[in-house]
């Protein structure tokens, strides 16, 4: 599959956490840029809706391309967040990405 290595694209994400300690967290944001690499990831880092007086950070890498076969792609994510809140606790995270955007 030929692909443009000079094409800079990031993605859209969006999701809802687990439930822990009688609440969740929405999020939304964007990945980084990054190439359009065979092999590419992008690193992410998002704060969550502030809810029971806190919020938590969504953050980490997401998967490689899954490509379509139209040639365009997105990736999975998942994790953990980090920790927050008065009885300091996480949430799990998972999902997928829109499919990319030129920068």
């Amino acid at each position: 599959m030929m692909h443009n290595h000079e094409w800079i694209h990031f993605h859209c994400m969006e999701g809802l956490t687990s439930v822990d300690f009688g609440h969740r967290h929405s999020f939304r944001g964007r990945t980084d840029n990054a190439y359009d690499d065979e092999d590419h990831v992008h690193y992410f880092s998002i704060y969550t809706s502030f809810n029971e007086g806190h919020s938590h950070l969504v953050y980490g890498y997401t998967s490689k391309p899954i490509y379509l076969p139209d040639g365009r792609h997105y990736h999975l994510f998942s994790g953990r967040t980090s920790e927050d809140g008065r009885n300091c606790h996480c949430h799990e995270y998972r999902g997928a990405t829109s499919i990319g955007y030129p920068y």
